[in-house]
């Protein structure tokens, strides 16, 4: 299943770090520059990439911003198994039919070796 959009916050480490894996699982990779709520609308479902789950302060904001409108939120540590995110990861992108995927993470993420691991692992599965 690849994804029609994939919505990255502009200019942060985290995404640039995953820009490449995005490009190769969507249509298309948009940078969004402003406030998520003004876009809102843009998004069908929320990816949090977080590690030994903690998550900053502006993504639970965005997540309770998702909850709000009613819309699918998913969070994943990359420091968990490995098999079963990626299983849970598959099974949540299609019950949900998700095509416009924002995916945030903490930027202290790009350090862990495990990013690396998380996204080969999710490039051999191809959403």
């Amino acid at each position: 299943m690849k994804l029609d959009n994939i919505y990255l916050k502009a200019g942060t480490p985290f995404s640039k770090s995953i820009n490449s894996w995005s490009e190769e699982n969507a249509n298309k990779v948009n940078q969004v520059t402003e406030r998520y709520d003004l876009h809102i609308e843009l998004f069908d479902s929320l990816l949090i990439v977080s590690e030994n789950q903690s998550i900053s302060k502006e993504n639970w904001n965005l997540k309770s911003l998702f909850d709000k409108n009613q819309k699918p939120c998913y969070r994943i540590d990359i420091n968990g198994t490995l098999n079963v995110a990626i299983a849970n990861i598959e099974l949540w992108l299609e019950s949900n039919k998700s095509k416009n995927l924002l995916i945030v993470g903490k930027d202290e993420i790009v350090k862990n070796k495990n990013l690396d691991r998380f996204l080969e692992k999710l490039t051999i599965v191809k959403l």
